[in-house]
């Protein structure tokens, strides 16, 4: 929805009709849109007028601060791209900035059995030392949302903001609505995990005394966890492993989805079941948009897993008998 508040420069309208444009035709844009904001503050901070982009008033735009790394840069670049392709279409003459950052993204983590089966024992043996009730609540959600991304390669977005509503564990199905390039998809649970995720609601709502919004509550139980908090709390996790310390290549929560995908491969492979047949069904799981994009994520993850030794199932090892309280 258009907010008429949410820019201040000169180019407020401008910016508003390019975030509206960009989700009208099915983009999400809500990191774009905050690196907008950040746009439309420095257009303002230096009292530039109502005119397209020049080399000169971006100049400083596009130099990479201290805090960021090539990343980043490439990220708030990109966008202004964009933004600079819109005004140059609604007849404002605009410089496109090229990004010449170069930025090769690290390749993922693949966890081995052991590495997962001791860091969901950390996970699952954790319990908050503080005497906050929000603190000691959200210590049995962890075990259940690292679980629900390893097993069924969800985004980490997705588990965070799973609402109770789109849940019928029952039935082993989770829905997944407005997920990434605004699709939803439906991810079935093994039955472990629904008895799981069954048990875990439940728990959830006897110590809250009510019916939750949210399947993952954050601090304010109104409100779904947040990503950075997951993600903090995964590198606690991992940091307590004994393989924290040798590890060659820093996994995050991403990763656990990864794996996932390296572990589905290798399971058909097993039961002698092509990847261009099951193509078409990871991608639908995964929530791809196009099968290139399947295809590129396969060999992406078949990379990093190029040395890692053939895995068992572990779902077994993952999937704890009861909570905890």
């Amino acid at each position: 929805m258009s907010d008429s508040r949410a820019f201040n420069s000169s180019l407020k309208n401008e910016m508003q009709g390019f975030i509206d444009e960009k989700r009208l035709v099915g983009f999400k844009y809500e990191g774009e849109y905050n690196i907008m904001k950040r746009f439309d503050n420095y257009w303002k901070e230096r009292g530039l007028d109502k005119t397209g982009l020049t080399p000169e008033n971006i100049a400083e735009w596009l130099l990479m601060s201290d805090s960021e790394g090539a990343g980043s840069l490439n990220e708030r670049v990109s966008v202004i791209r964009q933004f600079s392709k819109y005004l140059n279409g609604i007849g404002i003459q605009s410089y496109i900035p090229a990004i010449e950052a170069k930025y090769i993204p690290p390749l993922p983590h693949i966890f081995t059995q052991d590495e997962i089966t001791e860091l969901f024992s950390i996970i699952d043996a954790h319990v908050s030392c503080s005497h906050v009730f929000f603190s000691k609540r959200m210590s049995d959600e962890y075990p259940i949302l690292f679980r629900l991304i390893y097993l069924n390669g969800l985004r980490i977005s997705e588990a965070c903001k799973l609402a109770t509503s789109e849940t019928v564990f029952d039935e082993g199905i989770i829905t997944i609505l407005d997920g990434k390039g605004r699709k939803d998809r439906l991810v079935y649970l093994s039955k472990d995990m629904s008895e799981l995720c069954l048990q875990y609601l439940k728990h959830l709502e006897k110590v809250t005394g009510q019916h939750q919004r949210w399947l993952f509550p954050g601090r304010h139980i109104c409100d779904p966890i947040g990503i950075a908090t997951v993600e903090h709390k995964f590198m606690e996790f991992w940091e307590q492993t004994s393989f924290s310390a040798n590890c060659g290549i820093k996994p995050t929560v991403h990763d656990l989805r990864h794996t996932f995908v390296v572990n589905r491969i290798n399971a058909w492979s097993e039961q002698g079941l092509s990847f261009s047949q099951m193509l078409p069904y990871l991608s639908k799981y995964l929530g791809h948009k196009t099968f290139n994009e399947t295809f590129y994520y396969y060999h992406y993850t078949r990379e990093a897993a190029k040395n890692i030794r053939k895995k068992d199932s572990t779902i077994k090892k993952v999937i704890p008998e009861v909570m905890r309280r």
